[in-house]
């Protein structure tokens, strides 16, 4: 029994770390990213904020989908704001790529919200 452990033990932690079991080079998982922007800014600049972090996230993987939501009003006030404009983008990344991602977000100061979430298999 102790055996069996310990050949399973390798290769979950070979998927988890994610790398592929028959190749050994990095697995692209999906993602989801919801981020909110601060409504007040003009229409030019979100499309530029977008296309922003578009880009950044296809230097390392692939956007497959931006769906804009647009203004709602949010549960409770952020940052002063009772308003904000929602942005979904789904996307494959390699997993080392999302703390960037996430750091973008947090120095970016018309985000006001944003949160990433690996889709299950």
């Amino acid at each position: 029994m102790f055996g069996n452990s310990i050949a399973i033990f390798p290769y979950s932690c070979v998927i988890s770390m994610g790398y592929n079991p028959k190749g050994g080079e990095r697995i692209m998982n999906k993602y989801e990213s919801v981020i909110i922007i601060n409504p007040n800014l003009e229409a030019e600049s979100i499309k530029a904020l977008i296309e922003k972090f578009s880009n950044l996230i296809n230097n390392n993987g692939k956007v497959n989908s931006v769906e804009e939501v647009g203004k709602k009003k949010l549960a409770y006030e952020i940052k002063k704001n009772k308003e904000g404009y929602y942005v979904i983008f789904k996307f494959e990344a390699k997993p080392e790529s999302i703390a960037e991602l996430e750091r973008i977000y947090r120095i970016t100061d018309e985000v006001i919200k944003f949160i990433v979430v690996k889709e299950e298999e």
